[in-house]
């Protein structure tokens, strides 16, 4: 490239930057949760629990089935909101069948807020501008880039402004005031047991009562943030009324072809067993129940934005005093973190770990990052386990996949205290994305999460990683009987080159 072009190419950059910093992006209208009623069957449903002010209703969602029945269901009841937070929604099966029900809902007066992070936005404008095109239905983008479709213009904004490495990866749905669910699952088929090939293992939770009401004012301060931005800023109709006619064409079409595949008849066959559905009277309830979700001023430039899920991470890992149970897919531990779960050891914690293997890790980097400390933490007394990709059915009532890979972060803390969210022990949660979860005060429940974990860690699903003198191994069963490996299991020689690769890189900050 002559001289000439380069100097051509940098005052495009710099002409293209100074406009974005230039133009203001416009914010939309503030806007407030719909408060409870008595009107809706969800609030004659959760009415029934008879709760207390400060009281709250939970379970565990732990099936894929459940999980995807429980939005549908709650978005065919509510009668009055739904406000929906994710970081990811793919337009797939089952993602364009959820986002149909929310328009449904719109079209029978139902207000409808939806905030998605930008990052898996961009593409989909034309499609989203029609359902947004509804009254009852608002769609917001958050931390969008500028560049629209242009994958230098979207490089150039990555490397002029840090703001836009930091997304917004929160979970979190909420109907009619009443009930919410968050944890770990984004929108899309592998998290809901529908992909044929490959489909995450991860865990959700069912609110209701208290901790409810204080989602809905974690979700305010998203959606009235500088951050969330309509989608009209990006994509318009010109015929309200046509666009909104054709997306619910669309919807039904979609619905209509859908109710003939295999995952449907597999859920038909879910429901006759009575395995999905709201189950509140399974709800156990308490007034130990903490909402939690970063402040979305994490995403800014501020110097001083609050790490708030960080801080309530560490404070569960400080106070534990027996027993300190972590499961993170995504497990980059730095200096800090390692140090500090050593430390937990040598005051006499017993401290257990649950990631993704190299082989079932989505994400090579991430296993790069997470394995430089994989030592230390053997060392200092730390048990691992790695869950292996496993063939047939990965997760319990699953369809067909042939892989499966750990989406849930958890911890569970003496045996009382649980958490479920979307935090991962890794740079990228700690101190670059928003994140959300619950904690839950409750032995029983802490029981049903580290039974998911024990079933999780067990020889038939994971291996445990050891240190034999100074070499690594992983502890196995075949055929009924011990084998210890002694590299990475089932992990190809490219993958291995991957992640020795991005553990000899300085990106750890980046994972």
């Amino acid at each position: 490239m002559s001289r000439f072009a380069v100097r051509l190419l940098l005052l495009a950059a710099a002409l293209l930057l100074s406009a974005c910093a230039l133009t203001p992006l416009p914010r939309g209208e503030p806007a407030q949760a719909l408060p409870p009623g008595e009107d809706t069957r969800l609030d004659r449903d959760v009415g029934g629990l008879v709760l207390a002010p400060n009281e709250s209703a939970y379970r565990l969602v732990e099936g894929a089935e459940d999980a995807f029945v429980l939005r549908m269901r709650t978005a065919q009841l509510a009668g009055r909101s739904l406000d929906v937070q994710y970081y990811m929604w793919h337009d797939d099966l089952t993602g364009r069948l959820i986002a149909g029900e929310l328009l449904a809902a719109a079209e029978r007066g139902v207000r409808v807020r939806v905030l998605v992070d930008d990052l898996y936005v961009q593409g989909l404008e034309t499609p989203l501008a029609n359902v947004d095109a509804h009254p009852n239905l608002e769609i917001r983008v958050y931390n969008p880039f500028r560049s629209r479709g242009s994958l230098l213009g979207k490089a150039l904004e990555l490397a002029s402004d840090k703001r836009y490495n930091r997304r917004m990866h929160n979970k979190l749905w909420i109907a009619d005031g009443r009930l919410a669910i968050v944890g770990g699952r984004n929108i899309g088929d592998e998290y809901f047991g529908a992909h044929e090939t490959f489909n995450f293992s991860d865990l959700g939770v069912l609110l209701a009562g208290h901790a409810v009401s204080t989602a809905s004012r974690q979700f305010d301060a998203y959606w009235n943030s500088e951050s969330a931005i309509p989608l009209t800023a990006f994509a318009q109709v010109t015929d309200s009324e046509a666009a909104v006619a054709e997306a619910l064409a669309a919807f039904a079409a979609h619905r209509a072809s859908a109710a003939g595949t295999p995952y449907a008849r597999h859920l038909g066959q879910l429901r006759r067993r009575g395995t999905l559905g709201l189950h509140l009277a399974r709800m156990r309830q308490g007034s130990d129940v903490t909402v939690l979700a970063d402040d979305p001023t994490k995403t800014t430039r501020k110097r001083d934005r609050p790490l708030l899920m960080l801080e309530a991470v560490r404070k569960l890992l400080a106070d534990a005093r027996s027993e300190a149970i972590v499961v993170s897919p995504y497990f980059v531990p730095m200096r800090g973190g390692a140090e500090g779960l050593v430390a937990l050891e040598q005051r006499g914690v017993e401290v257990e770990v649950l990631t993704n293997s190299l082989a079932a890790n989505d994400v090579a980097a991430v296993h790069g990052g997470y394995s430089r400390w994989r030592r230390k933490l053997l060392g200092g007394g730390v048990v691992l386990y790695e869950l292996k990709p496993i063939p047939g059915q990965p997760v319990e009532s699953s369809l067909g996949s042939s892989r499966a890979s750990l989406h849930t972060k958890a911890m569970v803390i003496d045996g009382r205290t649980s958490f479920v969210g979307s935090f991962n022990l890794d740079p990228r949660s700690a101190r670059l994305n928003t994140e959300s979860g619950v904690v839950i005060e409750d032995p029983v429940f802490a029981a049903a999460l580290r039974s998911h974990y024990e079933q999780a860690r067990s020889r038939e699903l994971s291996w445990q990683v050891r240190l034999e003198g100074r070499e690594l191994v992983w502890d196995d069963v075949v055929d009924g009987r011990p084998v210890v490996l002694h590299r990475e299991p089932e992990a190809s020689l490219g993958r291995r080159l991957q992640a020795w690769l991005f553990r000899l890189l300085p990106l750890d900050k980046q994972l």
